[in-house]
């Protein structure tokens, strides 16, 4: 490497990296109108699945022909067994996400979500040796430490179960391994890994889907799967190639705060008192941590 290029790449580096923040961010705003989605639609878990599976499917399909043309089939070939594992995780983070919401607030479960990039860092270290920062590990215990608030209030929420709690910790344990596994496996085309987790989302629960819907249901789905879950797929699966895994798991809490939102201004879901607090103790840990490590020579 010749002294320009030495000179030049810690540069590149930041900017790659405030790329993925930007794409992170836009794809957690896009997650995060899941709940508002599932309480407009009205419907059993395996027909949200089935019907948003479907349309996330052809969104992410559409985007891989889109990028690779003629090179379609080879991408979803070279994803391998790495890719497999993603499609499969995704699957049970999306079941269990969507279920976990049949049983518990929009709040609780997103709050929950708050202890996904503890959760990350602690993989990413054990499985791929990328040590977190100090700057991310301490956000990331706030925001463990905000989520927990949530967890003793489940009980007296209005909705809530212990049982939605746990399909929601169960989500958050499968994205955090997904994510690991994306950033591990950055050099491999991981895009079609959406599409196939998401059909399997559909072909496990087309068994016990409502297929007689309206057409107003069916372009709510249609909406549902492009927005939300196809969209946010593509930029947070871009995102996470271009920033550490512990650090991409806390920019997508973002989701916290967000979420409950959505359902609170348009339902009228208000969230318990104990539930914004930890809402809010989370939303600072990632504001202080892009803050913090923005700082940091070389970014990333």
């Amino acid at each position: 490497m010749t002294i320009e290029a030495a000179q030049r790449a810690p540069s590149e580096l930041r900017s790659d990296t405030l790329v993925g923040i930007g794409l992170l961010v836009m794809g957690t705003i896009a997650f995060s109108s899941a709940g508002f989605f599932v309480r407009l639609i009205g419907h059993d878990a395996p027909t949200i699945l089935f019907w948003r599976g479907i349309f996330t499917a052809l969104t992410v399909l559409l985007y891989v022909v889109w990028r690779e043309g003629r090179g379609t089939w080879a991408s979803f070939r070279g994803m391998g067994l790495p890719g497999i594992a993603v499609s499969l995780l995704s699957t049970i983070s999306m079941v269990c996400f969507v279920t976990s919401l049949q049983y518990t607030t929009v709040a609780n479960n997103s709050i929950i979500f708050g202890t996904a990039p503890f959760l990350t860092a602690g993989l990413a270290w054990f499985l791929i040796r990328e040590r977190p920062t100090s700057v991310t590990l301490l956000c990331s215990g706030v925001a463990f430490a905000g989520a927990a608030l949530v967890v003793g209030s489940s009980l007296s929420l209005s909705g809530a179960s212990t049982l939605g709690d746990a399909l929601a910790f169960g989500m958050t344990a499968s994205f955090a391994l997904k994510t690991v596994l994306l950033r591990q496996y950055r050099d491999r085309p991981m895009m079609p890994s959406g599409c196939i987790g998401a059909l399997v989302g559909s072909i496990l629960t087309a068994p016990f889907a409502l297929w007689a819907i309206s057409w107003t249901e069916m372009g709510l789905f249609a909406l549902f799967g492009l927005t939300q879950q196809g969209a946010g797929v593509i930029l947070t699966t871009l995102g996470i190639g271009r920033v550490p895994a512990g650090q991409s798991a806390l920019i997508m809490t973002l989701d916290l705060p967000l979420s409950p939102v959505w359902v609170w201004t348009i339902f009228g879901e208000r969230p318990a008192p104990m539930a914004l607090v930890g809402g809010m103790i989370v939303l600072c840990a990632i504001i202080g941590h892009i803050v913090l490590d923005s700082r940091r020579k070389p970014f990333g």
